[in-house]
């Protein structure tokens, strides 16, 4: 798909040079033709040729015209981009060459008295002081949590010998055997790739991480999922896992470890888990969704039977579960498995950042495991989790028998996914998250791209312009637009 956007991208560009070409007079006189010839090129540039938009221009046009008339036209927001808000940082050679915050932080709020308003379809209401996107504001970084904390955590006990990623889980969490899970690996966990279930709503079932641990531990394997690496299958329970081995070695609860250990000593001082109760006010941190519709339609088969994964086994504890939040989530983490059954903390999900803060961390990464005369680890350890671990691209061909799009793993990494641009290799490295963030780092060309936005404050899509119902109940898809054209915009004009 990259290299077919890039391959349409040279041909317009032949194009567009091929009708802007002149053919020269016939050099009769080389001296007095040459000067004539220069000057009327030089006029004919002067009339022609605009003035290069700056970046920040470029990245404005973008954010204020074509993505609104994007979210109005194509993907059913009849509201535009007018909800959501962004911060953007971009870095090259370890300094910042792009960074602006867009939109707003918090503009909508739920009006349940509204008529037809539901939990699962709440009506979006605009709160009556909408507070504006800076770029000192945290945001629930959801699934980024998976890299930014817990294969943190997993590669500095790693790098001090610790644990090593061929270790069975069951060695460190005692009855994870259970089920057939004995053989599982530290590795397969990172990969995806050790046949545990995808997901479950184990908020309606668990009120502390202890009963999670247990819910996990009793957990059966899928017999459809491969475990070879060949086909990884995305499992939230992976990460959950890995969590609660950061645990059992460090002795630590999860969020101690990570900020005792990665971000005090880097210096991010706005990166933690459960932010209200770590010296944050909800006016510095973006919001989110209004309570957890998503969640609610995954588990509701009755009346959304093709949202998300199959919660047939769950009917009578979704009909019990009383614990749904009703309003608009500021600082309390979006994730339900992580904010109403894990009261905050958890490997998949939970932790809150700011957009320099993550910068921080990939640039440490970049460098080799070591920032500001901090090392957090040993460039052989950046090198083993960020070297490609499956074989996605091997197993899976496209209708033109070409190599799939990639669904590539590092030991916990996202590698060469499609929204890290056309230029992306296998060696770029990073994840995004269901809140509407991105991270990735390309080492090829020392360059840093974050882009974190609030798409929950946009709400559901209601409708497509060519009829498609089959995604319109999904939020927005920051990652393969948003993202992509913004990180696109800067890699093309640094030219990279």
């Amino acid at each position: 798909m990259k290299k077919a956007i890039a391959l349409l991208l040279a041909i317009c560009t032949l194009a567009m040079a091929g009708c802007a070409g002149t053919q020269k007079p016939v050099d009769t006189n080389p001296t007095e033709t040459q000067a004539s010839t220069e000057a009327t090129e030089t006029t004919e540039a002067t009339e022609t040729t605009a003035p290069q938009l700056s970046l920040e221009e470029q990245m404005d046009a973008y954010w204020n015209n074509e993505l609104d008339a994007h979210l109005k036209n194509d993907a059913g927001y009849p509201h535009g981009s007018e909800g959501m808000g962004a911060v953007v940082l971009a870095m090259k050679d370890g300094e910042v060459v792009f960074e602006k915050a867009y939109g707003y932080a918090h503009y909508y709020d739920a009006d349940y008295e509204a008529e037809g308003s539901t939990y699962a379809n709440p009506v979006y209401k605009k709160t009556e002081n909408p507070r504006e996107m800076t770029t000192d504001t945290l945001f629930d970084l959801a699934s980024v949590t998976k890299v930014m904390a817990t294969t943190q955590s997993i590669m500095i006990l790693v790098d001090q010998g610790k644990l090593s990623v061929d270790d069975k889980v069951a060695d460190y969490l005692p009855g994870f055997e259970a089920n057939g899970k004995g053989d599982i690996t530290v590795a397969q966990l990172l990969t995806h790739s050790s046949g545990l279930p995808q997901w479950a709503p184990t908020f309606l079932y668990c009120d502390s991480k202890e009963e999670q641990l247990e819910f996990i531990k009793n957990l059966e394997l899928n017999p459809d999922f491969k475990t070879d690496g060949s086909e990884p299958k995305y499992s939230d329970f992976s990460f959950m896992t890995l969590g609660f081995i950061v645990e059992a070695i460090s002795g630590q609860d999860m969020d101690v470890f990570a900020k005792e250990n990665i971000y005090k000593p880097l210096g991010m001082n706005s990166t933690t888990y459960k932010p209200l109760e770590n010296g944050f006010t909800a006016d510095q941190i973006a919001a989110t969704s209004l309570g957890n519709p998503y969640e609610y339609r995954m588990v509701d088969e009755e009346n959304w039977p093709d949202c998300g994964y199959d919660c047939s086994a769950d009917a009578e504890a979704f009909k019990a579960f009383e614990g749904w939040r009703d309003y608009t989530l500021i600082g309390e983490v979006n994730d339900g498995n992580t904010g109403m059954g894990g009261k905050g903390v958890a490997g998949h999900a939970g932790l809150f950042s700011t957009a320099e803060d993550l910068s921080i961390l990939l640039q440490c990464m970049l460098n080799g495991g070591e920032y500001n005369g901090v090392r957090l680890y040993s460039p052989e350890t950046v090198k083993l989790f960020t070297t490609r671990h499956t074989t996605y691209q091997e197993n899976h061909t496209d209708k033109e028998g070409k190599p799939a799009l990639s669904e590539e793993f590092g030991y916990g990494f996202k590698l060469d996914q499609s929204w890290m641009g056309v230029s992306a290799t296998e060696n770029v490295f990073g994840h995004d998250g269901f809140t509407g963030t991105t991270v990735f780092a390309d080492p090829d060309n020392n360059y840093i791209f974050i882009c974190l936005t609030n798409k929950m404050q946009a709400g559901f899509r209601q409708t497509t312009v060519n009829g498609d119902e089959k995604n319109i109940n999904n939020y927005y898809n920051t990652s393969s637009w948003v993202s992509w054209n913004m990180n696109q915009i800067v890699k093309d004009y640094l030219g990279i």
